[in-house]
Parts: C-alpha cells; structure tokens; sequence
C-alpha cells in the first residue's frame, strides 16, 4: 500500500478542531507556542513528506511540514503531526514535533532546508502534487 497518494495534509484540515492536538512530554514553552501557532501552521504549511509512525498503531501516518515564519523574518515553523486513522480514515491529529530554531530546536528559514530534514528523518515525498 502505498500511501503517499493521499493528500494528508488536506486531511488534516479537515479535521474538527477538537480532534487536533499537541502533545509533547515534558510540556515546554516552545510547546506552547506551537499550541498558539496551531492555527497558522494548518493554515500556511506546506506538505514535506510521510512515513509510517515508528513505534505507535500500525494504523497511523506521520507528515512533516514547513511554514514560512509568520512575520516574514527568522525562521519558520517546522512540524511533524500523527495523522490516528480508523479503518482508513484519519480521525484525529497530534503535533508531536514543533522546530522553530528556538530552546536549541533546529531552525530552518527556507522550505527546501526543512525539506532537506525531513528527508534526513525518513520522510517520503513521493507524490509530488502536493508540495
């Protein structure tokens, strides 16, 4: 099965906005930051790539994005979320990886930089439409 023909990111917008969280242990700042940029980043990401969840429900699909950074200078915001699926359809969404070059986080300012890691990090782009 190859699942890079879905769209995951327009699955994710889709999503209610009760079943779209983040969660990171131990909560942070940056954390919480990524908590206030929520809606920004669902709204100016750009899809990077996917890869099956390590270690988590065979049935769920991790993205990577990029958004450029909201005030047009510094880095932007490089995130990863849990797309949860039940008999194949996405029923919620986790942001469990929030970079924005803060509290030693990497930061990327350009697309193809963030893109360049997640690639790095076994993110597949295989379906190119969706860039």
């Amino acid at each position: 099965m190859s699942d890079g023909s879905h769209d995951w990111l327009a699955l994710l917008k889709e999503l209610p906005d009760d079943r779209i969280f983040v969660q990171h242990e131990p909560p942070t700042p940056r954390y919480g930051r990524a908590q206030t940029k929520l809606r920004y980043v669902l709204r100016a990401s750009n899809y990077l790539g996917w890869r099956h969840s390590r270690g988590s429900a065979a049935d769920s699909i991790d993205i990577a994005l990029w958004s450029p950074p909201a005030h047009g200078r510094g880095h932007g915001y490089y995130t990863c979320f849990r797309l949860l699926r039940s008999d194949d359809e996405v029923v919620a969404g986790v942001l469990f990886c929030f970079y924005d070059g803060t509290e030693k986080s990497p930061g990327f300012k350009s697309r193809s930089a963030a893109q360049a890691f997640a690639e790095g990090h076994a993110f597949k782009c295989e379906d190119h439409e969706h860039h």
